[in-house]
């Protein structure tokens, strides 16, 4: 993973910038909506923040009460977190550790809640990964992990205006889970899941799947880009889209039509 780690140190200081796009606004509040309410209240409770980057959602968890360690393979997104902890005054809520998440170092059954937010597609053998989580994660408590959806990234790669070149590696994701290179020298790769892989995923690693919720059901593919990655937007358009996203991210059978997909699951 040491190009994951020096691709993410570079984009440490700008990482954050692309959330301020209508796109991940619609995505964080789905995000969120389906991440507060399983929070603990226990003000005891450990949690994990599992590749929590630049500390967007360890910060929001630690405002809510909790005890968050922070967990991240860059020291360049771990420098951009406790520059934001310590601007929100969290520093004796949010614990920062440079570590692999799939080899954390921590004892069998330690945490009370464990997130994995956007972090899951950088990994080939996501069953690793989920395993290492799992064991960390107290019996009954709950895991919330999100996953990129392999059928929509293969129809974005299609586009707006097909030829054969993009069909032809539209096909390929399909087959590889494989979806595309995310540096230029073609070092980091974003792995994908059906709906089905992913929910199998979890029960095969010892949880149960209370929910699956899909994120970005309206984009890529229903608006152009250019508008859901604006910065400026009307906050009517921002509310309807949302209202929309909200209306169908709990059906099973939208899920398909999600760019991301968020499981609720529990240790069993």
């Amino acid at each position: 993973m040491a190009e994951v780690e020096d691709y993410y140190d570079e984009k440490a200081k700008k990482y954050d910038d692309i959330f301020n796009t209508l796109y991940f606004k619609i995505y964080d509040a789905v995000t969120w909506k389906f991440l507060e309410p399983y929070l603990p209240t226990n003000p005891e409770a450990k949690v994990l923040d599992a590749g929590g980057g630049t500390g967007r959602w360890a910060v929001r968890m630690a405002a809510k009460g909790c005890k968050v360690v922070l967990m991240d393979c860059s020291m360049g997104m771990l420098g951009v977190a406790k520059e934001r902890v310590e601007d929100n005054h969290l520093q004796v809520c949010v614990d920062l550790k440079k570590c692999s998440i799939t080899n954390t170092g921590y004892p069998d059954g330690c945490f009370d809640f464990v997130l994995c937010e956007h972090a899951l597609f950088l990994f080939k053998d996501s069953e690793i990964l989920l395993r290492e989580l799992g064991r960390i994660l107290k019996k009954g408590a709950r895991l919330v992990v999100s996953a990129q959806n392999r059928y929509v990234q293969a129809l974005s790669t299609i586009g707006g205006n097909p030829n054969a070149s993009n069909v032809e590696r539209a096909v390929e994701i399909l087959r590889s889970e494989e979806q595309q290179w995310i540096t230029k020298d073609g070092k980091v790769e974003i792995y994908t899941h059906t709906p089905d892989e992913f929910r199998g995923m979890l029960s095969r690693n010892g949880f149960k799947v209370e929910k699956i919720v899909g994120k970005g059901v309206t984009m890529p593919l229903r608006i152009r880009q250019e508008q859901f990655m604006e910065r400026h937007f009307p906050q009517e358009l921002f509310n309807q889209i949302l209202a929309f996203e909200l209306a169908v991210c709990e059906k099973p059978d939208a899920l398909a039509l999600a760019g991301h997909m968020q499981a609720i699951a529990v240790k069993t």
